[in-house]
């Protein structure tokens, strides 16, 4: 039997576009394994910055103790540090060129002039301290812009309706995109948070409502009595961004999104 001209190509072009398929599939199950491991090291880099930020505050404490209650946040706290070193060298001036506005800058001068802590402390050892949260700091920020850069390629749908991180999240709880598309909505619901679902079972009380996915501002932004209902119509849509990332590859992403605002706009009301 004689194949046409026109059959060859056509098979030529379905065994191309097969091949094709497999290599963009094993590039995108090699970037998922990247993901798994990227959220996990984000995850150890917290914890290494809370312990090294908060022997950091003990120990800038020691000179400038009333800084940390003028600023409450890692990152803030580390640069000033970095920059200004010394207490008096905390001016209203200076503070006001790092971005402060003039009612902040005053109180933390203020706060700098009047302080209690010891003056002659050694301080460059607390700065190496410093420079290492600081680095630590920076390096989780590149590595969730590498997840976010990473899930727009591996699964672009679950990245826009639950974000990059909750969706990297979820993808390294069950392993990877495939398990997360073959789980019922309810399921993924409250990924996260099955000791909280195992010990409600043995002591008969309330399962909980929501898992990982509590952390979109779609949720934990409700009023906690619409809390549980704002995640099962997340969670809906996430099993449906994750199965069309898994087994079709189509954009569908604006779509979801609105039907989960619109939805929960409804619960508002």
């Amino acid at each position: 039997m004689r194949v046409s001209r026109e059959e060859d190509r056509r098979y030529c072009r379905e065994v191309s576009l097969f091949i094709t398929g497999r290599k963009i599939a094993r590039e995108s199950s090699k970037l998922e394994n990247q993901i798994i491991q990227a959220v996990g090291l984000v995850d150890e880099m917290d914890k290494a910055i809370n312990v090294f930020g908060e022997r950091l505050r003990e120990w800038y404490g020691l000179h400038f103790p009333e800084l940390w209650d003028l600023i409450r946040k890692y990152e803030r706290y580390v640069k000033l540090i970095i920059t200004l070193e010394r207490r008096n060298r905390f001016t209203v001036e200076r503070l006001m060129k790092l971005g402060y506005d003039e009612e902040k800058a005053r109180q933390i001068a203020e706060a700098a002039q009047s302080s209690i802590g010891a003056e002659d402390m050694e301080i460059q050892v607390v700065l190496k301290l410093a420079h290492l949260t600081a680095y630590l700091i920076d390096e989780r920020r590149r590595m969730v812009e590498f997840i976010d850069r990473a899930m727009m390629k591996v699964a672009p749908n679950l990245r826009e309706v639950a974000g990059p991180m909750i969706g990297a999240r979820l993808l390294e709880h069950v392993g990877g995109l495939e398990n997360l598309a073959k789980m019922p909505s309810s399921t993924i619901q409250v990924l996260g948070a099955e000791k909280a679902l195992f010990r409600s079972l043995r002591r008969g009380t309330k399962p909980p409502k929501h898992g990982i996915i509590f952390q979109s501002s779609l949720v934990h932004g409700k009023p906690r009595h619409l809390r549980g209902k704002a995640a099962r119509i997340l969670a809906g849509k996430i099993a449906i961004a994750a199965r069309v990332d898994a087994f079709s590859g189509e954009f569908i992403a604006d779509k979801l999104i609105k039907e989960v605002e619109e939805k929960i706009g409804e619960e508002d009301r």
